[in-house]
């Protein structure tokens, strides 16, 4: 291309010198040479026209909850507050919890990292963000490391299910045999599960032909009743949407769900009702998705 464009400036010359045979003439071309030579100067590659543009900097955290050295509640959740959207998968992957624990990621530039189910009472935990592995959505990292520790307050959650006329603190245990032992006429929360307006909030009582557990009558709940989990200055009014047979292997019924919803199960006969045996093979259990949050009492 670049000979091509030479050969025509000589031609030019030489018409205008040759056959014009005029110095005005000659001096005009010869301008013409110039400014067509310093245009090539300009298109040839690598120069600045062509330049590659300066690589942008990674992304900036701007501020993150909860404050380091502070104390939250346990339903904490890690708010990490980023100049641009992020990939969520990548951020995944460079944060951790110690002592461990699981968690999901949701957001864009404002990301929450929100743990599956409530804290351990009275918990000291440590939060870590590994530089270089977190990218935003163009590819580039963010080259920072973060750690910030926290405490957990001791506060509990409480059930309430008016149509039973039922109101009692949930027990809860590092595992569920634990639990079973402990809860007597109460409701335990079911250890690995979700949190109050997060997943799946599983909870299991006693139930019986040969003892009045007031749970025995969770088989009477039908569509209109409501139950309510009480925590951390919040009610979470989960609504009855079905009510099943299920056998004792059915341990899908502790699955988490992408969506806020309350399992409560306890023992029974094989028609769902009170068992006159103990140690029955099967399951009663009532699934009730959120309805809403509203301000409560506080726990």
């Amino acid at each position: 291309m670049d000979d091509i464009i030479v050969l025509s400036c000589t031609l030019s010359y030489r018409v205008c010198d040759e056959v014009m045979q005029g110095r005005t003439i000659t001096a005009i071309c010869s301008v013409t040479v110039v400014a067509i030579i310093s245009l090539l100067t300009v298109l040839t590659p690598g120069t600045a026209l062509f330049a590659a543009p300066e690589i942008a900097s990674g992304p900036r955290l701007l501020g993150v909850s909860p404050a380091p050295a502070g104390v939250a509640g346990r339903d904490a959740v890690v708010a990490l507050s980023f100049d641009r959207p992020m990939d969520l998968e990548s951020l995944s992957d460079a944060v951790c919890f110690e002592p461990p624990l699981s968690f999901r990621v949701s957001g864009e530039a404002e990301c929450l990292v929100v743990p599956v189910n409530l804290l351990q009472p009275g918990t000291q935990y440590s939060f870590h963000l590994g530089p270089g592995r977190a990218r935003d959505l163009e590819g580039r990292p963010f080259d920072k490391e973060l750690d910030v520790a926290f405490s957990t307050r001791g506060d509990g959650m409480i059930l309430e299910i008016p149509a039973m006329s039922y109101s009692g603190p949930i027990i809860e245990g590092k595992d569920p045999q634990g639990v079973t032992s402990i809860i007597g006429f109460g409701a335990g929360h079911y250890p690995g599960t979700g949190r109050p307006g997060c997943g799946n909030l599983v909870l299991m009582a006693h139930a019986s032909g040969q003892i009045e557990f007031p749970f025995n009558r969770l088989r009477e709940l039908s569509k209109g009743d409501e139950m309510k989990v009480e925590y951390g200055g919040r009610t979470y009014v989960y609504g009855w949407g079905e009510g099943l047979v299920v056998p004792d292997t059915a341990v899908w019924i502790l699955d988490h769900t992408p969506y806020a919803e309350l399992t409560v199960f306890v023992c029974c006969a094989a028609d769902g009702k009170p068992s006159p045996t103990f140690h029955p093979p099967y399951r009663y259990v009532v699934r009730a998705p959120l309805n809403g949050v509203s301000p409560g009492h506080g726990t």
